[in-house]
């Protein structure tokens, strides 16, 4: 009947608010490209659960991680263009084809923008076991013996990596690179000590950095963090390092308008519990709650902000 009913009203020219309100059909699914407990995971999770009451539909979160979360991005462009799924987008989705060619996606070309919700800091954190207690430490570390500290790297081209090399770059340091599949296994050997530091986003260090598996150096954020205000900022040692990262909602870029704009009033509308807002901000997260532009300027501004660093990372092969 619904369908009925959308196609009498596009022959009348009235097609927008009666097929938009004939969305969603079915229950709805949010692709997660990285492993739940990450910073996508929970902010997925918060929304898909006011999603859910305000459709009268399950918003499902699915997590498909892997090769720098181009897995689940693959998964989501080759998806029915009906709104029904989505994909937590990251600075990860347009990072990541710099860095690994021949995708079977574009991220600018193949998906289109319906919200961008927060920011997230990403924390530099290293196993209890290193003698570093600040930044200003671990450095002096790296100097003393070059190519010898190694960092978990848990995806090209994800913000661990980036965070990293951007490290790198500003301390004039020799660290090594040593690859994850995923974030999950990448603390777990940071804090077993197979590795030295790791980038981790904030959401998924707290736990252990408060049970002092971890030692918590700086964030990534300009300034510190709320959730951890005794953690300092990177920038205080590196004036002008940040590297905090955001988090959107894109859906297959043929998916009709009326349905991104209901997606959009859906997902803000979320984004305005006081529940929701009062647990990002508990993690560190700042709510943006922003539209498609807003997004496509962050998405834009990703490319031509890591461009210079990514062709480095190529150049020398790391």
């Amino acid at each position: 009947m619904r369908y009925r009913v959308c196609w009498l009203v596009l022959m009348l020219g009235h097609t927008t608010a009666i097929c938009a309100q004939a969305f969603p059909e079915r229950p709805l699914r949010i692709v997660v490209a990285f492993s739940t407990g990450t910073a996508a995971d929970i902010v997925a999770r918060q929304v898909a659960l006011k999603m859910t009451d305000d459709f009268g539909k399950q918003v499902v979160v699915e997590n498909r991680d892997g090769a720098a979360g181009t897995i689940g991005a693959g998964l989501a462009a080759r998806a029915t263009p009906d709104g029904h799924t989505m994909l937590i987008a990251s600075p990860s989705i347009i990072v990541s084809p710099l860095l690994i060619k021949n995708l079977p996606y574009d991220p600018m070309k193949d998906f289109a923008s319906v919200a961008f919700m927060a920011t997230f800091p990403t924390a530099l954190v290293v196993g209890a076991q290193v003698k570093a207690v600040s930044v200003g430490e671990l450095i002096d570390l790296a100097k003393a013996a070059p190519g010898k500290l190694n960092y978990a790297n848990a995806g090209r081209g994800t913000a661990s990596h980036l965070s990293a090399e951007l490290f790198r770059k500003m301390t004039n340091t020799n660290i090594v690179a040593v690859a994850y599949r995923a974030t999950a296994q990448a603390l777990n050997d940071t804090i077993s000590g197979e590795v030295a530091m790791y980038f981790p986003n904030l959401v998924s260090a707290m736990p252990h950095i408060k049970s002092a598996h971890l030692k918590g150096l700086a964030v990534t954020s300009e300034k510190r963090s709320q959730a951890a205000p005794e953690i300092p900022a990177l920038a205080e040692t590196l004036p002008g390092f940040e590297a905090a990262s955001w988090y959107g909602i894109v859906v297959p870029v043929q998916t009709p308008k009326p349905i991104v704009a209901r997606l959009h009033e859906s997902i803000n509308k979320a984004l305005r519990e006081a529940d929701v807002r009062q647990r990002f901000l508990s993690l560190g997260g700042d709510i943006v709650a922003g539209g498609p532009a807003e997004l496509d300027k962050a998405m834009r501004g990703g490319t031509a902000k890591w461009g210079a660093l990514v062709k480095e990372i190529e150049a020398q092969g790391r």
